[in-house]
């Protein structure tokens, strides 16, 4: 394994910090989303609102004009829409990602005030190279919305960012959900090369932080598909949103993330919550555990447990447990 530079420092963001801060939206597009949703149903993620199909005659995707027919679902977790996207009809980002990269997280949504500080942000990525992928218009909760989605995947490590302006999403209802799925505790991106990610989204005025390497070889009660786990990654995050983002690259060894890789390519490879007591977490819900382990990261030791969520939307969950400070 190479070393990253030990003279890394902290880069602050210079992005609108009242804009992404907080993501409002999670989009997940799937080959069957009825297969899906029965699924986390089923661990226990309640007031999942199916929306049926719909027609959304408005769109335009790479320039050219495209009506689409989605079959769609939404819930809520601690403020974020989760959404789940099956494409049925038309020409667009969605059916594209399917084809590429299966099942997975396509899209996270950041909300503005409205249309001027819309056009604003698309204008500020667009002076930095980052151009309009597909746009969305549609009728909102409240008024006409539009969602323009951003050129960022190639080089972000596979995620599209997308502006919203549509008063609906950033009135969320929270719904009823309790742990585990009251509170995403993290997003987790698996990228090929950290440092060239890293370098992309500093250029965005997204900031940096050092880049370290954690090393799972020798340390105990550690598996992968229930064999020993001998892997190591390196991992830096983004600290400074309301939900930290997890940065990873596998370096040594098989691990899910390597898996993810092979499978997907880039991208969201795992939501992560909060539990309070892991074992019994993980034997109510009768699920299999593709990967465990203990950590001792930055001041903090616990557990973790990676379900196996692939044919179910294709991001896995990750439940941690952490040893209350003293």
């Amino acid at each position: 394994m190479h070393e990253f530079s030990k003279s890394q420092e902290v880069v602050e963001p210079t992005v609108d910090r009242s804009i992404y801060r907080h993501v409002v939206e999670l989009g997940l597009v799937v080959k069957d989303l009825d297969q899906t949703v029965n699924h986390w149903e089923r661990l226990g993620f309640k007031n999942i609102h199916r929306r049926g199909t719909q027609n959304v005659p408005d769109i335009t995707y790479r320039g050219k004009k495209s009506a689409l027919t989605l079959k769609l679902a939404e819930g809520d977790i601690g403020g974020v829409r989760i959404k789940w996207i099956e494409p049925v009809k038309g020409i667009s980002s969605f059916d594209n990602f399917l084809e590429r990269h299966g099942d997975g997280v396509h899209h996270i949504v950041y909300s503005v005030k409205g249309e001027e500080e819309l056009e604003n942000q698309v204008e500020y990525f667009r002076a930095k190279g980052i151009g309009i992928l597909m746009e969305a218009l549609w009728t909102g909760a409240y008024n006409d919305a539009r969602s323009v989605y951003l050129e960022t995947a190639e080089r972000g490590a596979g995620i599209t960012f997308a502006l919203t302006c549509d008063p609906g999403v950033s009135a969320s209802d929270k719904g009823e959900n309790t742990e585990p799925f009251n509170s995403i505790a993290q997003y987790a991106v698996v990228a090929r090369d950290l440092k060239k990610t890293a370098a992309f989204y500093e250029s965005l005025g997204f900031g940096n932080v050092p880049i370290d390497c954690i090393d799972f070889s020798n340390v105990p009660e550690c598996y992968y598909r229930s064999n020993p786990g001998k892997f190591a990654i390196y991992t830096n995050q983004w600290r400074w949103g309301s939900v930290p983002f997890e940065w990873i690259q596998p370096c040594k060894g098989t691990s899910v993330f390597e898996e993810y890789l092979n499978k997907h390519g880039e991208g969201i490879h795992h939501l992560a919550f909060t539990v309070m007591d892991l074992d019994k977490t993980l034997k109510a819900m009768a699920v299999e555990v593709a990967q465990s382990g203990r950590f001792s990261y930055q001041n903090r030791r616990g557990r973790f447990a990676y379900i196996d969520m692939e044919p179910f939307g294709g991001v896995m969950i990750e439940f941690i447990w952490r040893e209350p400070k003293d």
